[in-house]
């Protein structure tokens, strides 16, 4: 009798033991899986990795450096005037037409800083992204302002964007400049640049909480106002008080 108890103790023993190390074993595995996990280096991605001081700092060099944009001004001064636009936005065309063509004629203005226009196309079926893929275009013949207002003279004629940014009304405009060629044409059938607006438009709406189209940033913050006690992102100023936020920045050193 005791050795029949003793053998069923005995039993229970090595059976407790035996699976005390099989769950030892599975922690020690699953300790080693997240251990392996947690070191392996993940693909890197400038999009998400790229600095943006408080998500303001849209003009990084490391993400800026495979960019193609057309400016004025002159760009070694290092001052950074970029304007955030969408051709199909009302506000981005008045914001053009009167404050930043004032801000073009008067040379001694535009002389003192670099001034650059960027897009924020939201949807890959709006009417802006065709004319914002013929000014990638253009600016590969270095006729990236020419076809700018171009853009927003052919808007001026018609009713709806729509319209407007018809393939034969974007073709017309590349014709009329003397750009229309195989390269050209290759160019936008291709969508050289689709990839890269989209890119572009993912990038700013990840780096600032609010966001609106006409924004200027200067070198990559934007321009604020202070509106009901909150400095708030403004659009589209008018050039007196455009004219006046470069200046206060100019003398910051």
């Amino acid at each position: 009798m005791m050795k029949n108890i003793f053998i069923s103790v005995l039993d229970k023993i090595k059976a407790n033991i035996k699976l005390f190390f099989l769950v030892l074993l599975g922690l020690a595995i699953f300790a080693s899986v997240i251990f392996v996990l947690s070191n392996t280096k993940k693909p890197e991605n400038t999009l998400n990795n790229t600095q943006t001081e408080g998500k303001q700092n849209i003009l990084d060099d490391n993400f800026y450096s495979n960019i193609i944009l057309a400016g004025k001004g002159k760009k070694e001064s290092g001052r950074y005037v970029t304007v955030l636009s969408d051709y199909a936005c009302a506000w981005s065309t008045k914001f053009f037409n009167e404050t930043i063509t004032s801000f073009i004629d008067a040379e001694d203005q535009v002389n003192k800083v670099w001034l650059q226009y960027d897009f924020l196309v939201l949807d890959k079926n709006s009417p802006s992204l065709l004319p914002t893929e013929g000014a990638y275009c253009a600016n590969e013949y270095g006729k990236f302002w020419e076809f700018h207002q171009g853009v927003f003279k052919i808007k001026d004629r018609f009713d709806s964007i729509e319209e407007a940014f018809t393939e034969e009304n974007i073709a017309n405009l590349a014709k009329s400049l003397g750009i229309y060629t195989d390269q050209y044409i290759s160019c936008m059938s291709e969508h050289k640049y689709r990839e890269l607006i989209t890119m572009r438009a993912d990038y700013y709406l990840d780096a600032m909480d609010l966001l609106g189209v006409p924004s200027t940033f200067l070198n990559g913050r934007p321009i604020t106002m202070l509106i009901q006690g909150k400095e708030q992102v403004v659009g589209a100023i008018d050039i007196n008080v455009f004219n006046q936020k470069i200046q206060q920045w100019l003398k910051i050193k």
